[in-house]
């Protein structure tokens, strides 16, 4: 070896590694070089692909080249390189040491695709149903949310975009995916979204009906104009099922040998049974009660909540194969556990009323609304009289307000000691039992049910304001002295609220001072070993979709139980909330009211509330903003028959050790829409020169035509507006680009090759054509391709 080489091969060890920032063709070329030279080279890339600007340039100046076909073979080149390590979708964290001696710390973003699995074949890309603007084209078109920047792109396998979790689903307590359904319903995948839904819980059509919809008041769409219409899209894709006629589940296999008992049948004990179930374990509901559904079917009216939607969706649960046994009252810990049942999850419920403690409220026609609505629901009739007060300002207060004219009675009125804005019932339930006739009296409490003959008469009450808040966060009602007046009435429903019934719960468990079973708040865990509770009997009263969710936990920790794994360790963290996206530009559309009853129609227990029809359904679901971008579907998974789709991968930070680092990071386009007066972001024909550039493309939005963005159709004259924010002391740009006289000189030249009718003026305060062979460049497009200048 010459002394030459020696000298340069020792060099080489000395330096080491080189680590390059930034893939563009700067980027590139440096790590070429060093890798051909010997060298170990990590070059690292932000986006998911190298190339860089030059990859979404049409030609090149001067020669007017192709811009990919100079590009492509050092794509190649790099990608097959044996020196060269390509670090894409990733960051440099931070640079530690000294020269010849660095760590440099590198942030790899999940690109939730397995480089080694991927092959690039695009079945991803369609079925993906979540469409983007695409930053590649600058936002002329769209792309999947599933993707490949360019088509020679480098790597060439496919990237999924995440901006964390829509915060709709964050905000589910049982956290269903629900960017996902909607995104399915908008591409009219009904059967998809259907089963997207059942992956995470059992009740699309009951939930679709009568949620309290938490997702809908995160939802971004509602700073726009209104949130999208979520519980009636889940309830349209229920609802279409059964129009098509629902087959019928196929039962789960039995791999677990742990049998599961679960107490009660509500919301919380069905959706434990559900996942348990999924994952191969036999599961016994017992509920104490003739059928199963607990306040599902007794306490919900058929107006808000057919039965047979109740009966589909249990139906549902046990065709996978959880056994019911109903009119069974299991409250024996000891005695179940004797039936080899590994774990015991207690879902009793809340079955009992409470009770205001004023006088004579168990005189005759007071009744409790838990058992006015059971009666309601069992098919019984029930006669109140003319004139129904009802106590209480939630759901159940207002079910049984508006069941109470159904029934019969002609003046209904409700009776609650807060206003109207702490009333716990949905808005939507107050404002329909208004509309159908029922009275509000607010800032109003019973004080004493008057009767005569031991029967009711009338209602004493005394007006209220509101003090300070009190534990709930409510303002706490006061009453005002003096205030006092009467309600004539004939009958009396207590809605209060419920609570756990101690006598059907076993004795041997700890429980808190409000009455309720005594949980670890985490796993669910009671006092007694191996036995669990959730739902409203550890938390009183709450909704459906936070019994549902009180389930779920449940499972995790019997599964984890039986397994003899910790409780507490692993479990499934919070859901990362997406950042809040940009609202610019976004059209405001009015969302869709489902159809209703009306007048008349309601007198009965007909459902009011009638659903969306399926073009109405794939409107309200065009409205969502996909917040989160990938909507978690799962759609691309089910298509990748190479199995590289990887929804959990995680960021990770790796530590290079390099001798030297080159940045080659590029440039940032310049903001035109700062100069507004030109109208860039208003007008969709005002384009920047990056944004000419990819519609003179051939892999383009519009496939290399020179069209309008606003209408498609081809111009007839582009004016070039040279030193936009260059030169400007108003941008902090006072200086010269050096690069726009000739970029947009080539430009020129570019479109007229496209479309030779084009007439191209660029107006200009001076040409600065300092290069060699500029001058010659610029004379030839005035002369040969008839470009105009105007100063």
């Amino acid at each position: 070896m010459s002394d030459k080489g020696k000298t340069a091969k020792q060099d080489r060890n000395k330096v080491g590694a080189v680590l390059v920032v930034g893939a563009g063709i700067c980027g590139m070329q440096s790590a070429l070089d060093l890798a051909n030279s010997g060298f170990k080279v990590y070059l690292v890339e932000e986006s998911t692909a190298i190339g860089g600007r030059m990859s979404q340039l049409d030609k090149t100046f001067p020669t007017n080249d192709c811009s990919m076909c100079m590009l492509s073979p050092k794509l190649i080149e790099l990608d097959k390189h044996h020196n060269i390590e390509l670090i894409t979708n990733a960051q440099v964290h931070s640079i530690e040491g000294e020269e010849g001696n660095f760590k440099v710390k590198v942030l790899k973003k999940p690109r939730y695709i397995d480089l080694e699995k991927c092959n690039g074949c695009g079945d991803c890309v369609e079925v993906c149903p979540v469409n983007l603007l695409n930053e590649f084209e600058h936002g002329l078109t769209t792309r999947k949310a599933i993707y490949k920047q360019y088509p020679q792109a480098v790597p060439s396998e496919f990237a999924i975009d995440k901006k964390g979790l829509a915060l709709c689903r964050v905000a589910c307590p049982a956290g269903v995916k629900t960017q996902g359904y909607i995104a399915l319903i908008s591409q009219r995948k009904f059967r998809e979204a259907l089963e997207l839904v059942r992956s995470t819980m059992p009740f699309p059509g009951i939930c679709g009906r009568v949620c309290t919809h938490h997702c809908e008041a995160e939802c971004e769409r509602g700073k726009v104009d209104e949130p999208v219409a979520i519980r009636q899209l889940k309830r349209f894709i229920a609802d279409y099922e059964v129009k098509e006629g629902r087959e019928k589940a196929t039962p789960v296999e039995i791999t677990k040998k742990d049998k599961i008992a679960v107490v009660g049948s509500g919301p919380a004990g069905l959706a434990c049974a559900y996942d348990l179930v999924r994952q191969g374990y036999p599961v016994t509901v017992f509920e104490a009660a003739p059928q199963a559904g607990g306040l599902l079917r007794y306490g919900i009216p058929e107006y808000r909540l057919p039965h047979e939607i109740v009966d589909s969706e249990i139906s549902y649960i046990e065709e996978l194969g959880v056994e019911i046994k109903a009119n069974t009252t299991e409250k024996n810990l000891k005695d179940i556990f004797n039936q080899d049942y590994k774990a015991v999850f207690l879902a009793a419920g809340t079955g009992a009323s409470q009770k205001m403690n004023i006088p004579h409220e168990d005189a005759e026609g007071v009744t409790r609304a838990l058992e006015f609505l059971y009666r309601i629901n069992t098919g019984e009739t029930v006669s109140l009289g003319e004139r129904v007060a009802v106590i209480g300002g939630g759901n159940a207060a207002v079910d049984s307000a508006r069941a109470a004219l159904r029934s019969g009675a002609s003046e209904v009125s409700i009776i609650y000691r807060r206003s109207r804005s702490e009333m716990p019932a949905m808005k939507a339930e107050i404002e329909d039992a208004e509309r159908e006739g029922v009275k509000l009296h607010l800032l109003a409490a019973p004080i004493k049910v008057l009767t005569g003959n031991n029967k009711v008469t009338g209602i004493r009450c005394v007006r209220m304001e509101l003090g300070e808040p009190d534990d709930s966060g409510r303002r706490r009602p006061i009453p005002i002295k003096g205030s006092e007046f009467t309600v004539a009435v004939d009958s009396v429903v207590m809605a209060i609220g419920q609570t756990a019934n101690r006598a059907m719960l076993p004795n041997e468990l700890e429980y808190t001072d409000s009455g309720t079973i005594r949980v670890d708040p985490v796993t669910l865990q009671t006092s007694v070993e191996g036995t669990f509770a959730g739902g409203d009997v550890t938390s009183g009263p709450a909704d459906i979709i936070k019994a549902i969710a009180a389930g779920k936990e449940a499972a995790i920790s019997i599964d984890r139980y039986c397994g003899g794994v910790d409780l507490r360790e692993g479990r499934p963290a919070p859901l990362e909330r997406a950042e809040e996206i940009d609202k610019k530009g976004i059209e405001r559309k009015p969302r869709h009211a489902a159809p209703v009853l009306d007048g008349e129609e309601r007198q009965g227990f007909a459902e009011v509330e009638l659903g969306f029809d399926e073009e109405t359904a794939v409107r309200e679901a065009e409205r969502c903003l996909n917040c989160g971008l990938c909507s978690e579907c799962l759609q691309c998974v089910a298509a990748c028959q190479a199995k590289a789709i990887e929804h959990n991968m995680r960021e990770e930070v790796v530590e290079v050790p390099v001798g030297s680092v080159v940045l080659a990071p590029g440039f940032e386009p310049f903001d035109a829409a700062i100069k507004g007066e030109y109208g860039y972001g208003r007008m969709p024909n005002v384009v920047t020169s990056m944004e000419f550039e990819r519609i003179l493309s051939a892999s383009g939005p519009f496939q290399g035509q020179v069209l309008r963005p606003s209408d498609g159709k081809h111009p007839v004259k582009i004016a070039w507006i040279q030193c936009v924010g260059s030169r400007d002391e108003t941008c902090g740009r006072d200086y010269c680009s050096s690069v726009c006289c000739m970029y947009a000189t080539k430009e020129t030249i570019i479109a007229k090759d496209h479309e030779s009718t084009i007439e191209p003026t660029i107006f200009y305060n001076d040409i600065r054509a300092h290069g060699k062979g500029f001058e010659k460049y610029y004379e030839s497009a005035k002369e040969r391709f008839g470009i105009r200048y105007s100063r």
